[in-house]
């Protein structure tokens, strides 16, 4: 037998109370974390505001070994890696983080004001990230953002 709906008749200890399981269908979800690395500090705050706003938890560092340290941390989501940095540039930084981390190799979008130089290219080509050619829109991170997180699925 189907229960009747509250009237204005009805005692209010009577009314019914809907049961609702909220355990499977809301769950808390953690923010995607990505790793910033770039060295020019006012290039690094755009892109970490810009990150922030949608939604990401940033982390920022400005070369490939305190990236490193922040990688020994522990995992993110995405990295998002300049190539020329001091003392440890965007292709040591790769090729370190994928011994560490193996499944983060498709986690990369690198960008460049350097896409002339054959050793750039050639590194490119072999890895497959995307890749960003200063300057470049947000919009085109976003994109390429999506675009890992595609692939991933």
């Amino acid at each position: 037998m189907r229960p009747q709906p509250p009237s204005f008749d009805t005692d209010p200890t009577e009314a019914i109370t809907p049961e609702i399981d909220v355990s499977r269908d809301v769950v808390a979800e953690r923010a995607q974390r990505v790793l910033l690395l770039e060295d020019r500090d006012d290039f690094q705050e755009v892109l970490r505001e810009h990150l922030v706003s949608r939604s990401f938890e940033v982390t920022s560092v400005s070369s490939g070994v305190e990236g490193l340290g922040e990688i020994r941390k522990g995992a993110f989501d995405l990295i998002i890696c300049d190539m020329m940095m001091p003392r440890m540039g965007g292709e040591m930084f790769y090729w370190a983080v994928t011994r560490l981390r193996p499944a983060t190799a498709q986690r990369f979008i690198f960008f460049t004001g350097h896409q002339t130089n054959p050793a750039i290219e050639f590194f490119f080509k072999r890895v497959k990230a995307p890749v960003l050619i200063k300057p470049f829109e947000l919009s085109a991170l976003d994109s390429a953002i999506s675009g890992v997180f595609r692939k991933l699925v």
